[in-house]
C-alpha cells in the first residue's frame, strides 16, 4: 500500500500495488510511478541508493 498527496484530490490517498504503472531500478533508487484513482501520476523515489560494487581483495596463499 501507497499512501501519496494528490493535487487533484487535495489530500492524502491509499493506493494499493496494482496502481503501480512503472517500476525502475536506477542509481539514484527505487522509481515507482504510481497512479491515483482520479488519473494524476505521483513519482515516488525509495530504496536505498546504488552504489558500485567493490572488486574484491585478491588473497595471497600462504
Amino acid at each position: 500500500m501507497f499512501v501519496i498527496d494528490c493535487p487533484a484530490h487535495g489530500s492524502r490517498v491509499l493506493l494499493s500495488e496494482r496502481r503501480i504503472r512503472n517500476l525502475r531500478n536506477t542509481d539514484a533508487g527505487v522509481l515507482l510511478d504510481v497512479e491515483c484513482y482520479c488519473g494524476h501520476i505521483e513519482k515516488i523515489r525509495t530504496g536505498r541508493r546504488h552504489t558500485t560494487a567493490r572488486a574484491p581483495r585478491a588473497t595471497v596463499p600462504e
